[in-house]
């Protein structure tokens, strides 16, 4: 039996179409904000975190919006280290005001240097999370690295960002 491509006539869209239904489970954005690119001089060897001089305020419209928040950091690289201890590394985390939301030290980046901390690596970072800051007070979210044991990390002339979307 042969196939047959049946070809529709077309819609009307002057036509009413009558929708009985209830839509559940979605959300809706409320807003988007950006900090923009930026590209300027950041270099730590600090083993806390440390501001990439990055940032973006957003202002909830209820106490129970969440907060999607992207930062990205397009390349870094990271040299030096403790040799032989094979403890380097790096990590960032995004803060809402002074507060760490996502990070908890969790290294994005690891090597094991076993020759003098010669080893140098570049790469990308990504770090999201879902906030629910349960306000309607301005909230500004910022970008923060830090190195592990001696390491130094550089992202200068690389663009970071941060996204911040609304969601009710």
């Amino acid at each position: 039996m042969p196939l047959t491509k049946v070809q529709a006539e077309g819609v009307n869209l002057a036509d009413t179409f009558a929708f009985s239904g209830t839509v559940t489970g979605a959300g809706k954005i409320l807003q988007i904000v950006t900090s923009g690119n930026i590209s300027g001089t950041f270099d730590t060897s600090s083993e806390t975190y440390q501001s990439m001089g990055c940032n973006v305020a957003i202002t909830p419209a209820t106490t129970s919006s969440k907060i999607m928040v992207w930062a990205n950091v397009s390349g870094f690289y990271m040299y030096g280290g403790q040799g032989g201890s094979g403890d380097d590394g790096a990590s960032g985390a995004i803060y809402r005001d002074s507060t760490e939301i996502y990070g908890s030290n969790q290294r994005f980046l690891y090597h094991r240097d076993t020759s003098a901390g010669s080893m140098e690596i570049g790469m990308p970072c990504v770090l999201q999370v879902l906030d629910s800051p349960s306000s309607t007070s301005e909230q500004t979210y910022h970008l923060y690295m830090r190195a592990y044991v001696g390491s130094t990390i550089n992202a200068s002339g690389y663009d970071r960002s941060i996204i911040a979307m609304e969601i009710a």
